[in-house]
């Protein structure tokens, strides 16, 4: 990928601490860095300033404060924007101040996160020709409270896509991830919180193609707008995952991952995406245990909460949709299980061409042709607890 972070400068105090350092007993080292563990970045830092606040930052690039800062520190970003990538390969903690704007413009990500225990909060990220906030085989990653927009630039991407850009890439019946705002590929224990993600090719994207994604919240954000992708896509890349349709967790796999209380409108409308989709779409692909739960979801391209098990030697079982708000979806249609199509608007499908059990339970559906839809072998566990208000068929197989 692309290199990420600007040249690095030292403010003058953290400077004198590495140049002791080897002069230092390991408690002396460990104090100092404990007095740097905070830094400001502000465009109009300099690297003499005393770096205690916005208004004497002693950095101007948020990619040489992470360069200098020290592991489990904090670093403050100050009001302004910033025309740069961010790469974070230690544990850090990232907070805006003033709504600061990283600009990918010409970059991959706006930000990639590869360390464990990173939090980035309080952020405008834009422009990326990827995605906007990456997390790459990192667990234990909090982004919360950004704005996530405009991270739809795959068109400068030369074709081929090369192949080290492994979310861009189509795998089996599933296209490429490119242009995501929020992506956890590889991630585990992560909270996406309260961001805003519109605007981009998808909302929200986890996949496994670096290893399980799992034990993930993905709670209170609003997700509009993305109009060629999904707003929340759940998808297996990783033929790992379950070989032979056997679920092997500790390879890969997307499972146990809460979607809950998101506000997720108008995806999806000029590529066949769904409000939240739940899908593979190759032998040994797995997506389990998922929760989908308490969230609004309407206008999207195909139906409000999609589950699409393409081939065989799959494994989607005990997936949960519950007590969700869904209203008119599928404006575009399904064809994606062809000469089986829905046509019409509809709040929940499921297509399958194995046996595929899910629970849809306590919903409120509202405003569609079809409540359900399923086509295939697929059990849908306590449809009729679901408020079906204004459909005109409940449930439906196609």
């Amino acid at each position: 990928m692309h290199t990420f972070a600007k040249a690095g400068v030292l403010g003058a105090a953290a400077a004198v601490a590495v140049t002791a350092s080897a002069a230092m007993s390991p408690a002396r080292v460990a104090e100092v860095s404990a007095a740097h563990s905070t830094v400001y970045v502000s465009p109009r830092g300099t690297p003499t300033a005393r770096d205690t606040n916005c208004g004497n930052a002693a950095y101007n690039s948020i990619g040489a404060a992470v360069s200098a800062a020290a592991s489990g520190g904090t670093i403050v970003v100050c009001g302004g924007t910033y025309d740069e990538s961010v790469s974070v390969a230690k544990p850090l903690s990232l907070v805006g101040l003033s709504h600061p704007v990283i600009d990918a413009t010409g970059d991959i990500n706006g930000i990639l996160i590869t360390a464990p225990h990173v939090t980035i909060r309080g952020f405008k990220v834009a422009n990326a020709i990827a995605e906007g906030i990456l997390v790459n085989a990192a667990n234990y990653a909090t982004i919360a409270g950004n704005t996530v927009t405009d991270n739809d630039q795959g068109a400068a991407l030369v074709d081929p896509v090369p192949t080290s850009y492994a979310e861009c890439q189509p795998v089996g019946a599933v296209p490429g991830d490119c242009g995501e705002g929020i992506h956890l590929m590889g991630s585990s224990y992560s909270t996406v919180a309260g961001n805003t993600s519109t605007g981009n090719s998808g909302g929200i994207l986890l996949s496994d193609e670096t290893g399980p994604t799992a034990h993930n919240r993905i709670v209170r954000n609003v997700v509009s707008g993305n109009l060629s992708d999904c707003g929340i896509t759940v998808v297996g890349h990783n033929p790992a995952a379950a070989p032979g349709g056997v679920p092997a967790p500790k390879a890969a796999g997307v499972y146990a991952n809460e979607i809950a209380g998101n506000h997720i409108t108008g995806n999806g409308t000029k590529g066949q995406g769904a409000g939240v989709v739940l899908a593979t779409g190759l032998p040994g692909g797995a997506v389990y245990d998922n929760t989908v739960i308490g969230n609004s979801i309407s206008g999207n391209g195909i139906s409000g909460v999609t589950v699409h098990s393409h081939l065989p030697g799959q494994y989607m079982n005990g997936n949960v949709v519950t007590r969700n708000r869904i209203g008119t979806n599928n404006l575009d249609g399904d064809d994606d299980f062809a000469p089986h199509m829905d046509d019409q608007t509809t709040g929940v499908l499921v297509a399958t061409v194995d046996p595929l059990s899910v629970i849809v339970t306590g919903n409120v559906i509202t405003n569609n042709h079809f409540g359900i839809w399923t086509t295939g072998p697929a059990s849908v566990t306590r449809a009729n607890t679901n408020a079906f208000r204004h459909v005109a068929v409940p449930v439906a197989q196609g």
